[in-house]
């Protein structure tokens, strides 16, 4: 295809990965060929300072794990035993395969190491058997603990009744609780000294109890079962420290002959590593040579991909952004101009956008005209749905929903509501007498008369069904309503429309009203329903007049009960 933009993309790309391919072979060609030269040549030196690094750490690692052994809060010489023994195997086994990889170790560096191994092994088989011994003494001290709790419950239970006691038993408490006191305290003793002074305080204690003449059993028991078991606990913790510090003694003694150890074997690793080292300052200088062949190569490759990266950043990605900008911009509803030169694939989009957009501009212009129309007629529906077309106010359908809004919202917000009803007096006579071409002419008149009257936002007048009227004023309360359907009366007086066989001679209107605060229990319809009988009313007591709904009504509508 001529023109083709994915052509030439296709070769720009083949060029750039075939050098790619040939440098990324030369340069796997120079590194295989020096991995293998450094393989047959450092093998053994890396290998074997590889391994005298594991003697070391496994060294340091027996060193850590006596330690660890010597502080833990338990000291589980079983399972520590266990550990330190699997680490010298291992230490062993390191020894051996260093001896295996690169022959018997020289009769300097096999010395050096036997020298402190022998020892260190030996050291810690004296600090297990002291660890041991340790822990047995500690379990009996752990026993004796437990009888000194229990000899203190006991006292604190005596105590705890000492209202009841007589003399001796209430003068046993307190040099109960101190020789207790002397005896916990023995445990925590780190100085001979400290303890012998604890067991004196804790015997004149024992002591000053003896000569109580005590007479309760529970007491007397008490105070035999003290003078058994608290001297044992001072016998006891004297050799339990001598024991201990033994223990540290061994266990400095196994430390300075980890670090020999480990000394000696990280002085073996050193001299290892630096005979590999050598080797390696030997393969630097071709090394060096490689990297400079495969620095040009690079730059070079790096030269025609730069190349590459701008033709397609200007052929195509350049042009690709701008005809995406055009796009978003249309899709804004912002006209600009879109980018269609060239004979390409992009340009091809371009003028394929460029025809879309023209046609979504016809059918915008089609749309908005329609649409235009389509309100005029929705318009002039919405009209004829809520406006009498012989009168040309709001009919009972457009009313009601008025009227209910603000009803809900006079009972929202505690406003007062007022509603009059009105008929036009003999309006059947007028058209038997005149026609129905004239009273349809007479209903328009009065009620274009009666909206005339109207002058607040909300006010609505509205025909209510024949010769009937009504009007809602919100916001209104009975004095207000009152006087507006004063004004309505005089309105359609005004209007001076002749009706002989009117007792008044002209069209009159009769008025019903009602007005006030509706309450939570009242309904619309009962409220219509008040200005009806108001209406009616008025009809009764001669017509051409305004009647009010009965005083209930005036402070509110709540219903009579």
């Amino acid at each position: 295809m001529r023109g083709s933009l994915g052509r030439k993309l296709s070769l720009v790309i083949m060029l750039v990965f075939g050098l790619y391919l040939l440098l990324a072979s030369v340069f796997v060609y120079i590194i295989y060929s020096q991995y293998i030269t450094l393989s047959r040549t450092m093998v053994s030196h890396f290998e074997r300072a590889m391994i005298a690094g594991e003697l070391t750490r496994d060294a340091e690692t027996i060193a850590g794990e006596v330690y660890e052994l010597l502080v833990g809060n338990d000291r589980s010489v079983s399972a520590g035993n266990s550990r330190v023994a699997n680490l010298a195997s291992l230490y062993q086994a390191t020894r051996e395969r260093l001896e295996w990889q690169g022959g018997a170790l020289s009769e300097q560096d096999a010395m050096a190491l036997d020298r402190w191994q022998t020892p260190f092994f030996s050291s810690l088989d004296r600090l297990s058997d002291r660890l041991r011994a340790e822990q047995e003494l500690e379990a009996e001290q752990l026993k004796q603990m437990d009888e000194l709790f229990l000899l203190l419950r006991l006292v604190t239970e005596l105590e705890a009744g000492a209202h009841d006691l007589s003399g001796p038993e209430q003068r046993f408490i307190g040099p109960a609780l101190a020789a207790l006191g002397y005896a916990a305290a023995a445990f925590s003793a780190e100085r001979p000294g400290h303890l012998d002074r604890l067991e004196a305080y804790c015997r004149a204690r024992l002591d000053e109890l003896a000569q109580l003449p005590l007479t309760l059993a529970s007491a007397t028991a008490l105070r035999a079962r003290m003078e058994q078991q608290l001297p044992v606990i001072f016998k006891r913790r004297l050799p339990l420290l001598q024991h201990t510090r033994a223990t540290l003694a061994t266990a400095r003694q196994t430390r300075v002959l980890a670090q020999k150890l480990t000394s000696a074997t990280f002085e073996y690793h050193k001299r290892i590593k630096i005979s590999a080292e050598q080797a390696l300052q030997q393969q630097q200088s071709l090394i060096q040579h490689s990297i400079t062949g495969l620095l040009a190569a690079s730059v070079l490759l790096l030269l025609i991909t730069l190349g590459a990266l701008f033709y397609i950043r200007r052929s195509v990605i350049q042009r690709i952004n701008e005809l995406s900008r055009s796009m978003q911009e249309h899709s804004k509803g912002v006209s600009v101009p879109i980018p269609v030169s060239g004979d390409d694939e992009i340009s091809r989009m371009g003028k394929t956008f460029e025809f879309f957009v023209n046609a979504r501009s016809r059918a915008e212009q089609q749309l908005a005209l329609a649409n235009k129309e389509l309100q005029s007629m929705n318009h002039s529906l919405q009209r004829l749905s809520e406006v009498d077309e012989l009168t040309q106010v709001p009919n009972r359908r457009c009313f009601d929903r008025h009227l209910e809004s603000e009803w809900r919202r006079a009972l929202r917000e505690q406003r007062s509501l007022g509603l009059i009803m009105g008929d036009i007096d003999y309006f059947k006579r007028f058209n038997d007498e005149y026609g129905h071409q004239q009273g349809d002419e007479c209903l328009h008149l009065v009620a274009q008369a009666l909206a005339s009257q109207l002058h607040r936002e909300g006010d609505m007048v509205a025909r209510y069904g024949g010769e009937e009227f009504i009007i809602l004023l919100p916001e209104q309360d009975l004095g207000q309503t009152r006087h507006v359907a004063g004004r309505l009366l005089n309105a359609v007086r005004e209007l001076n429309i002749a009706h002989t066989r009117s007792d008044h001679e002209r069209v009159t209107l009769s008025l019903g009203v009602v007005a006030g605060i509706p309450a939570q229990q009242d309904r619309i319809e009962w409220f219509v329903g008040k200005a009806d009988k108001a209406l009616y009313a008025a009809k009764e007591q001669g017509r051409n007049r305004l009647c009010v709904a009965p005083p209930e009504c005036e402070a509110g509508c709540s219903r009579p009960g």
